[in-house]
Protein backbone atom coordinates (compact mmCIF):
# COMPACT_ATOMS: atom_id res chain seq x y z
CA UNK A 1 0.00 0.00 0.00
CA UNK A 2 0.67 3.25 -0.57
CA UNK A 3 0.44 4.73 2.54
CA UNK A 4 2.92 2.24 4.40
CA UNK A 5 -0.01 1.02 7.10
CA UNK A 6 -0.51 -2.59 7.17
CA UNK A 7 -3.47 -3.12 6.18
CA UNK A 8 -6.29 -4.21 8.83
CA UNK A 9 -9.48 -6.19 8.93
CA UNK A 10 -12.44 -4.27 8.11
CA UNK A 11 -16.23 -5.29 9.90
CA UNK A 12 -18.61 -5.72 7.16
CA UNK A 13 -21.86 -4.22 8.30
CA UNK A 14 -23.63 -6.16 10.65
CA UNK A 15 -27.31 -5.07 10.90
CA UNK A 16 -30.31 -7.44 11.23
CA UNK A 17 -31.00 -6.91 7.39
CA UNK A 18 -27.27 -8.48 6.68
CA UNK A 19 -28.39 -11.61 8.74
CA UNK A 20 -29.38 -12.54 5.19
CA UNK A 21 -25.86 -11.89 3.01
CA UNK A 22 -24.33 -14.23 6.44
CA UNK A 23 -26.35 -16.88 5.65
CA UNK A 24 -26.17 -16.29 1.57
CA UNK A 25 -22.04 -16.33 2.44
CA UNK A 26 -22.18 -19.31 4.38
CA UNK A 27 -24.13 -21.20 2.02
CA UNK A 28 -21.05 -21.07 -0.05
CA UNK A 29 -18.87 -22.61 2.48
CA UNK A 30 -18.15 -26.32 1.41
CA UNK A 31 -18.59 -27.03 5.05
CA UNK A 32 -22.24 -26.05 5.63
CA UNK A 33 -23.46 -27.90 2.34
CA UNK A 34 -25.64 -30.28 4.23
CA UNK A 35 -27.06 -27.83 6.84
CA UNK A 36 -29.96 -26.45 6.97
CA UNK A 37 -31.12 -22.93 6.11
CA UNK A 38 -32.23 -22.33 9.65
CA UNK A 39 -29.22 -24.24 10.90
CA UNK A 40 -27.60 -21.51 9.18
CA UNK A 41 -29.89 -18.91 10.24
CA UNK A 42 -28.99 -19.81 13.69
CA UNK A 43 -25.10 -19.95 13.37
CA UNK A 44 -25.10 -16.38 11.58
CA UNK A 45 -26.23 -14.87 15.00
CA UNK A 46 -22.44 -16.28 15.62
CA UNK A 47 -20.87 -14.77 13.59
CA UNK A 48 -19.08 -11.77 11.89
CA UNK A 49 -18.65 -10.46 8.48
CA UNK A 50 -15.12 -8.61 7.39
CA UNK A 51 -12.80 -7.49 4.46
CA UNK A 52 -9.42 -8.24 4.29
CA UNK A 53 -7.50 -6.21 1.64
CA UNK A 54 -5.08 -7.55 -0.31
CA UNK A 55 -1.77 -8.09 2.13
CA UNK A 56 -3.88 -8.04 5.24
CA UNK A 57 -2.53 -10.32 8.31
CA UNK A 58 -5.76 -12.53 8.87
CA UNK A 59 -3.39 -14.62 11.44
CA UNK A 60 0.16 -15.32 12.45
CA UNK A 61 1.95 -17.40 13.61
CA UNK A 62 2.46 -18.55 16.80
CA UNK A 63 -0.64 -15.78 18.06
CA UNK A 64 -2.80 -16.83 20.63
CA UNK A 65 -6.07 -18.70 19.18
CA UNK A 66 -9.24 -16.12 19.00
CA UNK A 67 -11.37 -17.22 15.55
CA UNK A 68 -11.61 -19.23 12.84
CA UNK A 69 -12.30 -18.15 9.23
CA UNK A 70 -14.52 -19.07 6.62
CA UNK A 71 -13.42 -17.35 3.10
CA UNK A 72 -15.85 -16.36 1.13
CA UNK A 73 -14.33 -14.41 -1.66
CA UNK A 74 -11.02 -13.95 -2.85
CA UNK A 75 -7.85 -15.95 -1.90
CA UNK A 76 -5.32 -16.39 1.02
CA UNK A 77 -2.11 -17.43 1.68
CA UNK A 78 -0.53 -19.66 4.33
CA UNK A 79 2.89 -18.85 5.29
CA UNK A 80 5.04 -21.36 7.68
CA UNK A 81 8.09 -19.77 9.11
CA UNK A 82 11.21 -21.52 8.04
CA UNK A 83 13.93 -21.28 10.84
CA UNK A 84 15.26 -17.42 10.39
CA UNK A 85 14.23 -17.86 6.85
CA UNK A 86 11.62 -16.27 4.90
CA UNK A 87 8.51 -17.50 5.34
CA UNK A 88 7.80 -20.57 2.62
CA UNK A 89 4.34 -20.80 1.12
CA UNK A 90 2.23 -24.08 2.17
CA UNK A 91 -0.93 -23.09 0.22
CA UNK A 92 -3.41 -20.96 -1.14
CA UNK A 93 -6.49 -21.34 0.11
CA UNK A 94 -9.78 -20.51 -1.75
CA UNK A 95 -13.28 -19.68 -1.26
CA UNK A 96 -14.89 -21.85 0.46
CA UNK A 97 -12.43 -23.41 2.80
CA UNK A 98 -12.51 -23.09 6.10
CA UNK A 99 -9.00 -22.50 8.04
CA UNK A 100 -8.10 -21.89 12.14
CA UNK A 101 -10.18 -24.34 13.51
CA UNK A 102 -7.65 -26.58 15.04
CA UNK A 103 -6.68 -23.23 17.08
CA UNK A 104 -10.27 -22.69 18.00
CA UNK A 105 -10.63 -26.37 19.20
CA UNK A 106 -7.32 -26.78 20.86
CA UNK A 107 -6.46 -23.53 22.38
CA UNK A 108 -2.83 -23.57 21.36
CA UNK A 109 -1.30 -20.85 19.14
CA UNK A 110 -2.07 -20.69 15.38
CA UNK A 111 0.47 -23.01 13.33
CA UNK A 112 0.96 -20.47 10.22
CA UNK A 113 0.39 -17.47 9.25
CA UNK A 114 -2.35 -16.91 6.79
CA UNK A 115 -2.69 -13.45 4.67
CA UNK A 116 -4.78 -12.16 2.36
CA UNK A 117 -2.71 -12.61 -1.55
CA UNK A 118 -5.87 -10.67 -2.79
CA UNK A 119 -8.66 -9.01 -1.75
CA UNK A 120 -10.83 -10.95 0.58
CA UNK A 121 -14.26 -11.55 2.69
CA UNK A 122 -14.52 -13.38 5.07
CA UNK A 123 -16.74 -14.57 7.98
CA UNK A 124 -15.15 -14.92 11.21
CA UNK A 125 -16.15 -17.15 14.65
CA UNK A 126 -14.33 -16.59 17.90
CA UNK A 127 -13.64 -19.11 20.16
CA UNK A 128 -16.17 -17.29 22.44
CA UNK A 129 -18.84 -17.72 20.17
CA UNK A 130 -18.28 -20.96 19.33
CA UNK A 131 -18.61 -21.93 22.88
CA UNK A 132 -21.97 -19.78 22.86
CA UNK A 133 -22.90 -22.03 20.32
CA UNK A 134 -22.37 -25.45 21.68
CA UNK A 135 -23.95 -24.17 24.93
CA UNK A 136 -27.17 -22.55 23.58
CA UNK A 137 -27.89 -24.87 20.50
CA UNK A 138 -25.92 -28.28 21.30
CA UNK A 139 -27.32 -30.30 18.58
CA UNK A 140 -26.12 -27.65 15.96
CA UNK A 141 -22.56 -27.31 18.16
CA UNK A 142 -22.11 -31.28 17.53
CA UNK A 143 -23.05 -30.98 14.06
CA UNK A 144 -20.35 -28.06 13.71
CA UNK A 145 -17.99 -30.23 15.72
CA UNK A 146 -18.39 -33.19 13.45
CA UNK A 147 -17.60 -31.26 10.58
CA UNK A 148 -14.42 -29.84 12.02
CA UNK A 149 -13.28 -33.41 12.71
CA UNK A 150 -14.12 -34.82 9.51
CA UNK A 151 -12.25 -31.97 8.07
CA UNK A 152 -9.06 -32.40 10.51
CA UNK A 153 -8.95 -36.09 9.62
CA UNK A 154 -8.85 -35.07 5.74
CA UNK A 155 -5.74 -32.76 6.22
CA UNK A 156 -4.11 -35.71 8.30
CA UNK A 157 -4.59 -37.95 5.70
CA UNK A 158 -3.22 -35.67 2.86
CA UNK A 159 0.01 -34.46 5.19
CA UNK A 160 0.74 -38.31 6.18
CA UNK A 161 0.45 -39.03 2.18
CA UNK A 162 3.16 -36.05 1.65
CA UNK A 163 5.08 -37.19 4.13
CA UNK A 164 5.15 -40.44 3.08
CA UNK A 165 5.97 -39.31 -0.36
CA UNK A 166 9.26 -37.74 1.04
CA UNK A 167 10.52 -40.12 2.91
Amino acid sequence: MATGRTPKLEQINNSGNFKGEIVSMLESNNMFTDFERQELRTLSDYCQAYRAPQGTTVFAEGEQSNYLCLLVEGRLSVLKDADGEKSKKLVDVRPGKTIGEMSVIDGLPYSATVKAATDSRLILITKENFTRITEEHPRLGVKILWKFSQLLSLRLRQTSGKLIDLL
